[in-house]
């Protein structure tokens, strides 16, 4: 699947040929694989065969010895014979469901682990709190990925309601899992995430999740309609909420463009485009609780600009976690944690961080370099003096 998913890239680097001889190498390897294992059953079998064979032959020599020395009649041989089957029979189907439960148990050992998973992180709580103000609080939080990656390190933070805090930092830093965490998508393995003043483990997950509202970098487009698509925000939504969802998240207007409208394919719209159909379903759901994981990274700069102004509007009055690479919304967050290497190495507001000399001073001038600052005032400030010239 994930060839299929990179036939474009592998096709402009003409690397169909690589890509051809890694997936020969690799069936091969499941082909030897799979004769050794039956190379290794054949031998176990003939072995199983052999000896009861040999137990039969053995039984008929020893019977006749007794027979021809009249110790036992000639009938007996037929006697031991059937005694003989009677007992390997057992034992024979004892050796079949041996090697079908231990094949089973292979085959399902992941699937038990993903029932567990799903026990574990679903249904752990059920209190429902009759207003969620969105105040998090993480205190002494550790989180290991399955590989043993310690993604998240003795983070200890507070995320104030009907405020913006920015999360900012490296890749890597540990920022996305952090959101995974206060959505439940995953259990910290040490510490304790409260949420209004209840742990987050006692909290039902499915109430959770529908007071969150989630805009990734990358959201998943479903096959159908882009009204379809919206809709997963509200599934009880009218025309009318659905097409102020599109309006605010800029869209509108490019799905009138198209011959079938709302009807048309959604797999079919550019990237920048369905990031605003993500956007659009989380102004449907309409959620007290925001989680903005760099939200406007596929769209253009006019684009961006304008989802700015619709997420400054949806921002009034809610909880709001946003991770950017944007300065603008950085500077427009209420408070910001910075982390590096899964830690929270610097905290407070804009003005304070940036005073202290640290991280976030290196990371804010890096984003500003990365933007040619100066060459743009020096371009507004050519454009005042020409307009006071004339």
């Amino acid at each position: 699947m994930s060839i299929i998913n990179s036939i474009t890239v592998i096709k402009s680097f003409n690397r169909e040929k690589v890509e051809a001889e890694k997936q020969l190498i690799l069936q091969k390897q499941l082909t030897d694989n799979q004769m050794y294992t039956r190379q290794i059953s054949f031998v176990f079998d003939g072995l199983k065969t052999f000896t009861e064979q040999i137990g039969i032959v053995f039984i008929i020599i020893l019977t006749a010895y007794f027979v021809l020395v009249g110790d036992m009649s000639i009938g007996m041989i037929m006697f031991h014979i059937l005694l003989f089957n009677n007992v390997s029979a057992p034992i024979r189907s004892l050796h079949r469901i041996y090697d079908e439960v231990n094949d089973a148990m292979i085959y399902a050992e992941s699937f038990f682990q993903i029932l567990q998973a799903d026990d574990e992180i679903e249904d752990s709580g059920q209190q429902k709190p009759a207003h969620l103000r969105g105040k998090f609080e993480l205190k002494q939080v550790d989180f290991y990925y399955p590989n043993g990656h310690h993604a998240l390190k003795n983070i200890n933070m507070v995320i104030q309601p009907n405020k913006i805090t920015a999360l900012v930092g490296l890749s890597g830093a540990g920022k996305s899992t952090l959101i995974s965490l206060l959505d439940k998508f995953y259990l910290p393995q040490s510490g304790q995430i409260l949420m209004d003043g209840i742990d987050l483990n006692q909290m039902d997950t499915q109430y959770l999740r529908d007071h969150i509202g989630l805009v990734l970098q990358k959201n998943h487009i479903f096959q159908g309609t882009i009204q379809d698509n919206i809709c997963y925000g509200k599934m009880d939504a009218t025309e009318e909420e659905i097409i102020r969802a599109a309006k605010k998240a800029s869209i509108h207007e490019q799905i009138l463009k198209l011959p079938k409208g709302y009807q048309s394919d959604a797999l079919q719209l550019s990237g920048g485009q369905q990031q605003r159909i993500a956007i659009a379903r989380m102004f449907l759901k309409n959620p007290p609780i925001i989680f903005l994981d760099e939200p406007t990274a596929s769209l253009d700069a006019i684009a961006t600009e304008q989802i700015k102004h619709s997420l400054d509007e949806i921002k009034q009055g809610r909880t709001v976690i946003i991770i950017s690479h944007s300065l603008s919304q950085i500077i427009d967050a209420d408070y910001t944690y910075v982390m590096q290497d899964g830690a929270i190495v610097e905290h407070g507001e804009h003005y304070q961080l940036y005073q202290q000399q640290g991280v976030y001073k290196d990371i804010f001038d890096a984003m500003a370099k990365s933007l040619n600052i100066d060459k743009i005032a020096k371009t507004f400030d050519n454009e005042g003096e020409e307009e006071t010239h004339s």
